[in-house]
């Protein structure tokens, strides 16, 4: 009987100059090291080839050659998306033993984590998981939820972001601060943002803030 919970924790990783190798030089390790690249992993591939697309990805070090443990020295994490079973499995036994964070492509058991389905719209990504289980389900669920989330709710976290400096110099404790932010939310601030209301959008944060604001000040 599958697990009737999700057990996996979930976690945003902050990859940025951190060496992450990816074990695999197709099509499916091309989509993985797009995404690294994307999160400014330093991205190292090894494998005996690799296609058109990850040689033309900028900055990314290829290893044309079969994988031997030693390449997971300096790893952050590793991804191993061979089209080996015997070469995706010695992966993860290999970084289990160096304490490498280990991602098997369609192979749950063994992954010491596992990648979700992402819906990105600007500075906003929701990870959606179903503890691999069914990849199919996830991606059903990410058009679900990605249709939801429209260009008003990236501009709202753009403006947030924008008077988040204003908010945290102003007196009080960082509950005082976050329940400005929650005032905000549960505002009319959305529905302004999203009829293009820069007037009332203002007027808003000027009443939640206690002082003028200036959209275009703020976000230059």
């Amino acid at each position: 009987m599958p697990e009737t919970h999700n057990p996996y924790f979930p976690i945003f990783v902050d990859l940025r100059g951190r060496t992450v190798v990816v074990v695999g030089g197709g099509a499916v390790a091309a989509r993985k090291v797009e995404s690294l690249a994307r999160a400014e992993a330093r991205v190292r591939v090894v494998a005996p080839w690799v296609c058109d697309e990850i040689a033309s990805t900028p900055g990314v070090e290829v290893c044309c050659r079969p994988y031997v443990e030693d390449d997971l020295e300096g790893a952050y994490l590793v991804v191993a998306a061979s089209n080996d079973p015997e070469v995706n499995q010695a992966v993860s036994k290999d970084a289990a033993r160096r304490g490498v964070l280990c991602n098997v492509v369609d192979t749950p058991r063994l992954c010491s984590f596992i990648v979700p389905s992402v819906v990105e719209r600007g500075p906003i990504k929701v990870a959606i998981s179903t503890g691999g289980l069914s990849p199919a389900l996830s991606r059903r669920l990410r058009l679900v939820v990605g249709s939801a989330i429209g260009d008003e709710y990236v501009t709202l976290a753009k403006v947030l972001g924008a008077i988040r400096p204003i908010v945290t110099s102003q007196p009080g404790s960082p509950d005082d601060h976050r329940r400005v932010f929650e005032v905000l939310i549960d505002s009319e601030l959305l529905d302004a943002v999203r009829a293009g209301d820069r007037g009332r959008a203002e007027h808003i944060l000027s009443a939640a803030l206690g002082r003028p604001i200036d959209l275009r000040e703020i976000m230059g």
